[in-house]
């Protein structure tokens, strides 16, 4: 870009690589031109290494600068990479396959006489002989090409190992989110459903959020020109420059919220679109790409996937909890003096678990396992259950049989996470001196989820009315427990229990769980009934 001697000069540009090898394009002194896919552009590339918009010239008093518009792929000149810088005669200027050379040629001056001959341009063409441990500019394109598809693939992978263990339809929501605002650096993201039985046009926020947040929200506000247009097409969107689109010139949120950049791909499943994932960014330099673009378009189409999945696995969970309530509710029947019994100890071994320490991701196992504990008793026959008064050591022992068949029920349920609540239904009658049944450990070799069981079980027996005596108050209830830590029960867990009685949350899961409490016996009476741990905190 050399103004001769104060001379002005006219530019071409010549495709030495690529199609239409030989086209030549002007550009004279003022003039510019834009290079890229789109049909908008001055010099068209349909090459898809190529961007919409790929980069800019201008021809100003003589210096023809070159401009990269914010491409994934860049733009080079004589093989290095270039964001703004000038291009003189000789240079080579290269956009994805294609290569251009620069031509310069001094302009006719006022007289429209040529005041310099193009024979007497030196030009140059650069011609790169790769040496030991160097790369030509070819080389390093290739590369470069291959290193963007690895990161493309990889990233890829990763979300889809993210979404294909998401256990859950929030799961999935996280996994979807966190993985657009790593792999796209976007400033704001947003994963919208579409309601069922709704118009089409009808989005809500399932859920977004933004780079400086680190907990989701619904609260965003997200162009409806663009998410209708993704969801009523079922195409990807892109938007590199928003303010130069014509197509969202009306978009209010757009331009309300300054949005320099936005992406928009359809969430599919089944070849139905059930929402869109949206992303955008505000920095006047940020743009998404066309990469970006076929990025979120497979997140979209592997977060249907997963979505439906979820939804499904919802679905089959509710079911078998609803059937596995059933079942509890059969018990109860067969049992008049155990009303909603399973369901009390369930939630009173939840308040345990979490006074110890465990992690609500223990909670389901802790709740699921509470609930069915007593499940074998469904073939205990209703006189024993229902018997007022002690039993006979032939019907202790055929009481004493029901956890084991509580697991023998359970193990022909092939439901995940079954496995992990086996040792409350077979344990929960164990005793921390080894004279429980139906295996007789002692101490830690009792499963965790027994012992915490055990607890549960007996605070919730003492404090019930039964055919054989009437409801102990919680009080008495926790002071017997206590009392016999060491012996029956594992001392760190009636330590939990007293705790939370100590704090009136006992008395709160009283009311909650509905616990049936009648007046007092008499100290000395429940002593004899228990004998310090008999038939009362053994046969619950």
């Amino acid at each position: 870009m050399i103004a001769w001697g104060g001379r002005r000069m006219d530019f071409e540009l010549v495709i030495q690589h690529g199609q239409d090898t030989g086209r030549r394009f002007a550009i004279g002194d003022g003039g510019a031109l834009t290079i890229g896919r789109s049909a908008e552009c001055t010099v068209v590339v349909a090459d898809e290494g190529v961007s919409r918009e790929h980069c800019r010239l201008a021809n100003e008093s003589g210096h023809l600068t070159v401009i990269d518009l914010g491409t994934l792929n860049s733009t080079f000149v004589n093989g290095e990479r270039l964001e703004r810088g000038e291009l003189r005669p000789g240079d080579s200027l290269t956009v994805g396959e294609t290569t251009f050379q620069c031509i310069g040629q001094t302009a006719p001056d006022e007289t429209g006489a040529a005041t310099d001959s193009e024979s007497s341009m030196v030009l140059r063409k650069v011609v790169e002989t790769p040496r030991p441990g160097t790369m030509t500019r070819e080389m390093t394109a290739s590369r470069d090409k291959l290193y963007r598809a690895h990161q493309t693939l990889e990233t890829a992978y990763q979300i889809s190992q993210t979404l294909a263990t998401a256990r859950d339809v929030a799961g999935v929501f996280e996994g979807v989110i966190a993985s657009i605002l790593r792999t796209l650096d976007a400033d704001r993201t947003a994963l919208l459903l579409r309601d069922s039985g709704s118009a089409d046009t009808d989005l809500r926020v399932a859920v977004a959020r933004t780079r400086d947040s680190s907990s989701a929200t619904t609260e965003i506000a997200v162009s409806r020109t663009v998410t209708n247009d993704v969801l009523n097409n079922g195409v990807s969107v892109l938007i590199e420059n928003a303010a130069a689109d014509l197509r969202y010139q009306d978009a209010e949120s757009i331009v309300a919220q300054d949005i320099r950049s936005a992406v928009c791909a359809p969430i599919t499943a089944d070849n139905d679109v059930r929402g869109v994932i949206y992303a955008d960014k505000r920095g006047a330099e940020r743009r998404f790409t066309e990469a970006d673009m076929e990025l979120l378009a497979h997140i979209g189409s592997q977060a249907g996937v997963a979505l439906h999945r979820a939804e499904l696995a919802d679905q089959l969970q509710r079911l078998f909890l609803d059937t596995m309530r059933a079942m509890v509710a059969t018990i109860d029947a067969k049992d008049g003096y155990t009303h909603r019994h399973s369901e009390r100890v369930a939630t009173a071994a939840v308040a345990l678990a979490r006074e110890l320490g465990h992690s609500e991701a223990d909670m389901r196992t802790v709740k699921l396992s509470g609930l069915l504990h007593d499940i074998g008793k469904i073939g205990v026959p209703e006189a024993i259950l229902n018997k007022p008064g002690p039993l006979t050591d032939a019907e202790h022992q055929e009481m004493r049989k029901h956890p084991e068949h509580g697991v023998r029920i359970l193990s022909h349920i092939s439901v995940g996470g079954m496995d992990a609540i086996m040792p409350g239904v077979r344990s929960h009658h164990e005793k921390w001196d080894g004279t429980g049944y139906p295996d007789g450990h002692a101490g830690e070799q009792i499963p965790w989820l027994g012992r915490l069981l055990a607890v549960a079980d007996v605070v919730d027996a003492l404090s019930s009315d039964r055919s054989y005596r009437g409801a102990y108050d919680v009080n008495r209830a926790v002071t017997m427990i206590v009392e016999d830590a060491g012996q029956h029960f594992d001392p760190a867990i009636a330590e939990a229990l007293r705790a939370l009685h100590a704090r009136g949350e006992l008395e709160r899961l009283q009311k909650d769980l509905e616990f049936n409490v009648a007046p007092v016996m008499p100290i000395a009476d429940a002593l004899e009934e228990t004998g310090g741990g008999g038939q009362e905190t053994g046969e619950t």
